[in-house]
């Protein structure tokens, strides 16, 4: 059960600290009987649980996943119409060295489609999903053809209405399906949603929160701009951390499992490093 210290630095003694109080408190919200959530009084959920390897992986830890993996196998697979939690079962899967039943997620995907109705966030997500079943070999390609139909349904312009996660799954269907996003728009209210904390509200003029932030510096790597005052970022980020060890929406909040991972790769990115997931 060890931290490495942080990718691209040497990392001083107190960064060394702060991953140390990371891992505790992820590993504090294990189940002895597999999986994470983010209270100790609830049972294990996927989506915890895939924040909770992911930010273990960010952070270098070394131990294993046996009671997790073990308690994969045993859960059953829930139909999710969104996408979200199906791609997240998948990702654990494959992290975790569990057979994938491709073929039931292909017929659960078919049963979907023709309820997308252009959903940038389900377009996202069901793309993310056929390039991994692609990836391992499955031929896919009536539903690839299908989701390139759906993706000319969708929306993809830049609204008031907006939040910097509506518009990073706008982007990434504008990157999977070549769909064309006025990316001009899109810088200027992303810088916009800067506020004087460091931290981005979900739009502009809006309270600055964690996930809003980690949104933020997705698009500014896809876009290949310098985030503006990264070193009141940082500090934004930092004061997230909690006592507990796991990061807030925003300073002196309760932790969460997602916003802990969001934390650590706000933090990735400000030193160059940007993640290939969400």
């Amino acid at each position: 059960m060890q931290a490495q210290k942080p990718r691209g630095k040497e990392g001083n003694p107190e960064e060394k600290t702060k991953l140390k109080e990371v891992l505790r408190y992820v590993l504090s919200l294990s189940k002895s009987t597999g999986g994470f959530a983010y209270a100790k009084t609830i049972p294990p959920g996927i989506e915890d649980t895939y924040f909770a390897i992911r930010t273990l992986e960010a952070i270098g830890y070394r131990g294993g996943h046996h009671a997790t993996t073990r308690w994969l196998r045993r859960e059953p697979w829930i139909p999710d119409p969104t996408g979200r939690v199906l791609y997240f079962r998948i990702a654990l899967h494959l992290r975790l060295g569990i057979e994938v039943p491709w073929e039931m997620i292909k017929e659960e995907i078919t049963r979907f489609l023709p309820k997308l109705q252009g959903n940038p966030q389900k377009l996202d997500f069901l793309g993310r999903i056929t390039a991994m079943a692609r990836k391992h070999h499955r031929a896919w390609g009536e539903i690839e053809t299908l989701l390139e139909g759906e993706a000319y349904k969708a929306n993809l312009s830049i609204s008031p209405k907006d939040t910097l996660q509506k518009l990073w799954r706008k982007y990434r269907v504008h990157v999977q399906y070549r769909r064309p996003l006025d990316l001009l728009s899109l810088s200027t209210f992303l810088k916009l949603s800067q506020n004087p904390d460091g931290g981005f509200g979900c739009k502009p003029h809006t309270t600055s929160f964690l996930e809003h932030t980690y949104f933020a510096y997705r698009l500014f790597a896809e876009l290949r701009m310098d985030p503006p005052n990264k070193e009141v970022t940082k500090a934004f980020i930092l004061n997230c951390q909690s006592k507990r060890g796991g990061f807030a929406r925003a300073p002196g909040g309760v932790p969460f499992l997602d916003t802990t991972f969001y934390g650590i790769r706000v933090l990735e990115m400000l030193e160059g490093y940007c993640p290939l997931e969400p």
